[in-house]
């Protein structure tokens, strides 16, 4: 009975892991585009995003709601598994679209004269709360602790044990990153507050600690692949400095989330 509880809770958790990573890469590729549009369509107001919008705005009033109540309702995993059975949309993330025509009269309509059109400059802003709103909601994972500083009491079981000595060295790295970044954001160069929309793909030191949280919760996982081993590798490998300045590679990694 207890193997089986304990295979349930490494499925569930590698099902709530995996869904808060590629949550987190599809709103970052959708800020992109959400830049990319902005850019494309200056000083517009001949396409209209209010639809997505709404779709945004409802994903930041699910993971704020989740979080006021979290107190509340115990350990992290449990919440998410019981709250995705009330809201099969938490965490899941929309793709960004124009608004057909039917659809911009039917919103005049039905607002009358209070119709607001969504550009993509507003489009962007939402995004950035949207991301600001999802970084809260990484931080706060009480099941995730700073996994350099626990790995001697905390050890994961690896799917192969060959994957040890490849395990030490994402923790080194990730421990080493941790620190560069930390120094950074002392020096004054990095606000984690702050995305630019001048600056495409926003703030670097802000999606690197985002990365490397991430890359750390599943580090901490109850068991682990060969294949989530290397997502984090490449995850970090994407992380790169230069004296004070930060560089992330553009790539898109989806999470394996098969046994």
């Amino acid at each position: 009975m207890k193997k089986f509880i304990r295979e349930v809770h490494c499925e569930l958790e590698m099902v709530y892991v995996g869904q808060m990573c590629l949550s987190w890469e599809f709103i970052r590729w959708q800020y992109e585009k959400a830049l990319d549009l902005w850019e494309s369509q200056p000083h517009t107001r001949l396409h209209h995003y209010n639809q997505v919008a709404d779709d945004f705005q409802q994903f930041q009033i699910l993971l704020q709601r989740f979080l006021e109540n979290e107190a509340f309702q115990g350990p992290r995993l449990q919440n998410y598994v019981k709250n995705r059975f009330v809201a099969r949309n938490l965490l899941q993330v929309s793709v960004i679209r124009e608004d057909k025509t039917r659809d911009r009269r039917k919103a005049r309509r039905g607002k009358e004269d209070g119709y607001e059109a969504i550009t993509s400059d507003m489009l962007v802003e939402i995004l950035q709360e949207s991301i600001r709103v999802i970084w809260q909601f990484i931080r706060a994972d009480k099941d995730h602790s700073n996994t350099t500083k626990h790995s001697k009491k905390f050890q994961a079981e690896l799917q192969n044990p060959a994957d040890k000595q490849l395990l030490t060295e994402i923790q080194t790295d990730l421990q080493k990153k941790e620190k560069k970044v930390k120094e950074i954001m002392r020096s004054g160069d990095c606000i984690l507050k702050k995305l630019q929309k001048k600056e495409k793909g926003g703030d670097l030191c802000f999606l690197s600690k985002v990365d490397m949280k991430l890359v750390g919760r599943v580090l901490k996982m109850s068991r682990i692949t060969t294949d989530q081993l290397i997502w984090c590798r490449n995850k970090l490998n994407r992380i790169s400095f230069f004296n004070t300045q930060i560089h992330v590679h553009p790539s898109f990694f989806l999470f394996p989330c098969s046994c």
